[in-house]
């Protein structure tokens, strides 16, 4: 309470004292709880930031220590070391036996700088400050940010993006494509939108006789040749900077298109046919089409909770949605002239609800 609060807190109490007015002890239909915790919980992120920045995980990943060598090592006074190292033990990221503290899997695969798919930089943008609804106010009176496409031409965001997909999105897309036996014959892929081309590379490992065809914005593509250079299989990725707005061609004679996290403003402004006809004519008779896409299915309360404040954040940041229903992509492809599904429904493994979706030029 500021000083004008408690001022009115004891003027109203002194009058209840006067007047002899009995206080008012509601009856509660839910705990209070629920929300206290949802408050504490937000926390967490600075405090996982914080221990990120102290170089606690760092420290611990070459071998269990104890509280006071962890202390000594980064620095930091005991009694806060030891409270935060309580936080982090509670939260999954270490474990504790006695007086000595080591990494959990969780921490070792995602908050060490010298893991391939350590989420360190996305980690770093939930720390409470420049997050993504800082706007959120003015945009509910109608001051939405202008959706910029070109936030993701820079080479950290390229890398980012990258580092991100390593978390689990790579692999499950390739575990259900290599799952699909027509995937093996594919010799032509288009890889739409699809940034420094790092899901190509993992399909091009997969089959030896794919070539890729990256088609992504001119700055994104001129970025992905230099950053991919020394990338095996290089000499099998061809990069095409187009502008994808204008309707830019896209090469044709693909036996293999794939698009990821791209399709959602066709579908919420009703352009989906269209380019899914475009796609289809760059096809090849019994081509196989798969997108990966956010949908409309969660598969836990927790999932519906992510789906909420992502579709939130995307419509602040001023983009239309970012969730593709299931059936508005089935009808759209249908109309564009696929057919024969096969579909992979979210699961708790993976970030988001994300559901994985091919089809055939029919």
């Amino acid at each position: 309470m500021n000083e004008t609060e408690i001022a009115s807190y004891f003027d109203f109490t002194k009058k209840t004292e006067q007047t002899g007015v009995k206080m008012n002890v509601p009856t509660l239909q839910a705990p209070y709880s629920t929300i206290n915790n949802l408050l504490y919980l937000s926390y967490l992120p600075k405090v996982i930031n914080a221990a990120v920045e102290a170089q606690f995980f760092e420290i611990l990943s070459g071998k269990p220590r104890s509280f006071d060598d962890i202390s000594q090592k980064a620095g930091t006074k005991k009694p806060v070391t030891k409270a935060i190292l309580g936080v982090l033990e509670k939260i999954g990221l270490i474990s504790t036996t006695d007086d000595t503290c080591s990494l959990t899997p969780l921490a070792s695969d995602y908050l060490v700088a010298g893991s391939e798919a350590n989420q360190l930089a996305a980690i770093g943008k939930f720390s409470g400050s420049s997050g993504p609804f800082d706007n959120l106010a003015g945009a509910l009176k109608g001051e939405a940010s202008r959706f910029d496409e070109k936030m993701w031409s820079s080479k950290e965001a390229c890398m980012n993006m990258e580092q991100g997909m390593k978390a689990g999105g790579l692999q499950n897309v390739l575990a259900f494509i290599k799952a699909l036996p027509e995937f093996f014959r594919c010799t032509k892929m288009c890889d739409f939108a699809g940034n420094i081309g790092y899901y190509s590379y993992v399909f091009l490992q997969e089959n030896p006789n794919l070539e890729s065809h990256v088609y992504d914005l001119p700055a994104v593509c001129e970025n992905a040749r230099e950053l991919k250079q020394n990338e095996p299989d290089f000499d099998r990725v061809t990069y095409h900077g187009i502008d994808i707005k204008k309707g830019d061609s896209f090469g044709d004679g693909y036996d293999f298109f794939y698009t990821s996290h791209f399709l959602y403003e066709y579908g919420a402004n009703g352009s989906l046919v269209d380019f899914l006809k475009r796609v289809n004519a760059a096809m090849k008779p019994g081509g196989l089409l798969v997108s990966n896409h956010v949908c409309d299915k969660a598969c836990d309360r927790e999932s519906e909770i992510i789906l909420a404040l992502i579709e939130l954040q995307t419509r602040v940041m001023g983009y239309p949605t970012h969730a593709l229903p299931e059936q508005t992509l089935k009808q759209a492809l249908t109309e564009a002239g696929f057919d024969n599904f096969t579909t992979q429904l979210p699961d708790e493994n993976n970030a988001f609800p994300t559901l994985l979706l091919a089809a055939r030029k029919s």
